[in-house]
């Protein structure tokens, strides 16, 4: 049967079709393609993508997604890209460091407080840096290891 669901878009159902199960059954026994995708199942059981594992970050034992944090920033209007990373740190293995590239003038500061009043409080931003534009590769993925990079040290 190959891959079916590699490469391509599936609208699947949890508890869905027989032949849905099958092929799902079929592909992670034989194939072991697991891509470390996350996903949310809503209340009508359909499978949501959210984002990868290897993006999560986690701050003081608490996972963190970063596209709910991507999503708030881009709301505000100046605000046209955003990307969310885990920044290393001692006292709780890593913090939340957004970027954004936006235009006009948008302070830190205030994308700070757009993401207190929207979000819990351990998934704010220590910091948000504006940036003119993110590193991407050949693809036009947003290279975060590369934003890692810029992020200065943690004082204590």
């Amino acid at each position: 049967m190959g891959n079916p669901l590699i490469g391509s878009q599936h609208r699947i159902r949890h508890g869905g079709t027989a032949e849905t199960r099958i092929i799902l059954d079929q592909l992670s026994r034989r194939d072991r393609y697991y891509p470390c995708d996350l996903g949310r199942i809503d209340e009508e059981g359909y499978l949501y993508v959210v984002g990868r594992a290897k993006d999560m970050i986690i701050r003081g034992g608490i996972n963190i997604y970063p596209a709910d944090i991507e999503e708030t920033l881009i709301r505000q209007p100046n605000v046209h890209a955003a990307a969310v990373v885990g920044w290393p740190s001692r006292e709780f293995g890593e913090e939340v460091a957004a970027f954004v590239v936006a235009d006009g003038s948008v302070a830190s500061e205030e994308l700070r407080d757009l993401c207190r009043e929207s979000l819990a409080r351990y998934k704010v931003p220590r910091e948000v840096f504006v940036v003119e534009e993110f590193p991407k590769n050949a693809m036009g993925k947003v290279l975060k290891q590369e934003l890692v990079k810029r992020l200065p040290a943690i004082g204590r």
